[in-house]
């Protein structure tokens, strides 16, 4: 892992300078109550930058079976997620504001940071959670890389970008891309899990290895693997925590796995979308966490999963490379060691317990929520004073 980029955002002391009194900042993102980890990491980062920024959030409402957003001071939701009308809704919104703020923050490349350069907003930085062109093209194909390909150079002009992952940096050329790892607030997950409690509490299965998968269930996520993992070894439960449907793609591929695996679906736990304060709950009742996706930039399921302390089963993959090593973690690439290496974890309840806590260790010391809230701090104070 890479330090360097990290740690030049992190040396500035929190708040220890400031452009203003207090600096002002304009946060926009597309949604908030169709979860996902962007979603988590916006509204971590909101929380824990408001401490000393004078902040506010735009959103749109998502049309979804997601969770509904508590009222929050600070957040504003202007709209109905549509498509193109969202924009600009966020558009008027930020052009309405922008003026009483130092800089706007966009959180999603879909919908706020089109608006925000419509709106002319200046300074932007925008967080990229994945690859923009793969990410649309694994939605909506060959017509989404040709979308982005071609508003890419728009979209991003005189725009601070910050990805999440040290591979999506070569995605933005001659180093426009910041790097900052997602923050989790580790303090959020118990330190000294209850298997049993947590499960009686949510219903679950007792005596049984109890996989779980956090996210959202769409193609990409790739969970043929588990549910092939389920129909090889019929001891094995999974628990499945997010939407199956999501608006504009429906719950096809959800469908399609129920229809190939039919027979495993006795031992499928499936809860949907569930606000994020109650997703400690579900990984306390876990022995193996397991993540099959094939495309991700650093996925917040993943570090939420190690810092409850739990073993991580994922694919070899770049973004997941960043994390998980055979201290804290296993790799797999195809579906035979996939099934060995939970055979291993669900048989030797030792090493879950060691690799758990050297995952906890390692989210602790380097991909802390504090941490990120330090170093987008100091982006922000670096930027305002680049642009006067």
């Amino acid at each position: 892992m890479r330090d360097g980029a990290r740690r030049g955002l992190r040396d500035s002391t929190f708040g220890r300078r400031q452009v203003h009194n207090r600096m002002r900042v304009l946060f926009a993102i597309a949604h908030l109550d169709k979860g996902g980890g962007q979603v988590v990491q916006a509204l971590q980062l909101f929380r824990a930058l408001r401490q000393k920024v004078d902040g506010h959030l735009l959103c749109l409402s998502a049309r979804g079976d997601g969770p509904s957003i508590d009222p929050e001071e600070g957040i504003e939701v202007i709209g109905p997620l549509t498509f193109p009308g969202g924009i600009f809704r966020l558009r008027r919104a930020i052009q309405d504001q922008m003026r009483s703020y130092d800089l706007v923050q966009a959180y999603d490349f879909y919908y706020a940071l089109p608006a925000a350069r419509l709106a002319r907003a200046h300074p932007i930085i925008v967080r990229v959670g994945a690859h923009p062109v793969d990410d649309l093209g694994s939605r909506y194909r060959w017509a989404g890389r040709a979308w982005m390909r071609l508003t890419n150079p728009w979209v991003y002009s005189d725009t601070t970008v910050v990805v999440n992952a040290e591979h999506l940096v070569s995605t933005f050329p001659r180093g426009k891309a910041v790097f900052i790892p997602n923050g989790v607030d580790t303090l959020r997950f118990a330190a000294s899990p209850r298997i049993d409690v947590a499960r009686t509490e949510l219903g679950l299965p007792l005596g049984v290895p109890l996989l779980t998968f956090t996210g959202k269930i769409l193609p990409r996520k790739n969970l043929e693997d588990v549910f092939g993992l389920l129909r090889a070894e019929p001891t094995y439960h999974l628990l499945l925590v997010g939407t199956t449907s999501e608006p504009y793609y429906g719950d096809r591929y959800y469908r399609r796995l129920c229809a190939e695996f039919p027979d495993v679906l006795p031992r499928v736990h499936s809860v949907g979308e569930v606000p994020m304060e109650k997703i400690p709950k579900f990984l306390e009742a876990t022995d193996v966490f397991v993540f099959p996706s094939r495309l991700e930039g650093m996925p917040n399921s993943v570090l939420e999963a190690m810092a409850a302390g739990l073993p991580v089963v994922a694919t070899d993959i770049p973004a997941h490379q960043q994390v998980l090593t055979p201290e804290t973690g296993v790799l797999y690439r195809t579906p035979d060691e996939l099934r060995q290496a939970v055979a291993r974890l669900v048989a030797d309840g030792s090493l879950r317990r060691a690799i758990g806590e050297r995952a906890r260790t390692l989210v602790e010391q380097h991909f802390s929520l504090d941490s990120a809230a330090r170093a987008y701090f100091a982006l922000y104070e670096h930027t305002i004073a680049a642009g006067k």
